[in-house]
């Protein structure tokens, strides 16, 4: 079976998608996904976090996003048990402005704030907490506000991070192109069509088809089987589940479908990765 899937319903209740966990993590958690978003920072002790198959260590002053693409776990230092606040939100707390400073290039990854600026940081979750335990006039103004604040603080350290960007001369891509690449990125395990993405383009599937292909290189199929192929080679090489299960949890429909898409790719069977340790 997949790795335990945590849902909006269990999570997020109906009233105001946020909530807040002030906790501390003593044991391994282990691997999972979510429908909503996870916002997450480290105020105390130490460990490391596996993500799509791939380990960050983790301590005081670790901030991170993760997606609804997202595969994790975490591993808490056996006598430094992890602090941290947990924020989980869903998709509609996302302003259309807030997306492309978060999602530039799609991914994710963990940032260190530095030491002169963790109290700020820690102050805005504390007052994430007040408004949602509190539920005063405009609490979800508040919190909403704060949710924002850190998502913001996030954004830019990743820029300076990545030295102000990525270092790449390219042509900006129009801003119906990114929200389709933003929404493929975080579906691209589900059952996903053209029409699905033209339609966050706001555009007719035959034109965005054309769209796409222009701005990605590639067309839209050809696209999501990459990252589909991508995500499973992080899976095989850094989670223990089975190659079936990974066939499935990367957005594939069959076995087959997946083995051959895969060896076509890596010269290889994802079996013979696995066994390989590649």
């Amino acid at each position: 079976m997949e790795p335990q899937r945590l849902t909006n319903e269990q999570y997020l209740g109906e009233d105001f998608p946020l909530r807040l966990y002030n906790q501390t993590v003593p044991g391994p958690v282990a691997l999972h996904w979510h429908e909503f978003y996870e916002l997450c920072y480290v105020y105390g002790g130490a460990g490391s976090h596996t993500v799509n198959g791939r380990a960050v260590p983790l301590s005081e002053g670790s901030l991170f996003l993760l997606t609804p693409a997202d595969f994790h776990s975490v591993s808490p230092s056996p006598d430094r048990p992890l602090q941290l606040y947990n924020a989980v939100f869903g998709e509609q707390l996302l302003s259309d402005e807030l997306r492309p400073l978060l999602f530039r290039d799609y991914a994710g990854g963990t940032v260190t704030v530095a030491e002169d600026a963790r109290e700020a940081v820690a102050e805005e979750f504390r007052l994430l907490q007040a408004e949602l335990s509190g539920r005063q006039p405009g609490y979800r103004l508040m919190a909403r506000g704060a949710l924002e604040r850190i998502l913001l603080m996030l954004a830019r350290l990743r820029s300076l991070e990545e030295g102000g960007g990525s270092g790449r001369e390219e042509t900006p891509q129009p801003e119906h192109i990114r929200r389709a690449l933003v929404f493929i990125h975080h579906r691209f395990r589900e059952p996903l069509s053209l029409r699905d993405a033209a339609a966050q383009a706001g555009l007719a599937p035959n034109y965005f088809s054309e769209c796409f292909r222009k701005a990605a290189g590639v067309p839209f199929q050809q696209y999501l089987q990459e990252l589909r192929l991508s995500f499973a080679c992080s899976l095989l090489r850094g989670s223990p589940l089975p190659v079936t299960d990974i066939c499935y949890a990367s957005g594939f429909r069959t076995l087959s479908h997946f083995e051959r898409a895969y060896k076509r790719k890596y010269g290889h069977s994802p079996r013979e990765a696995r066994m390989a340790g590649k």
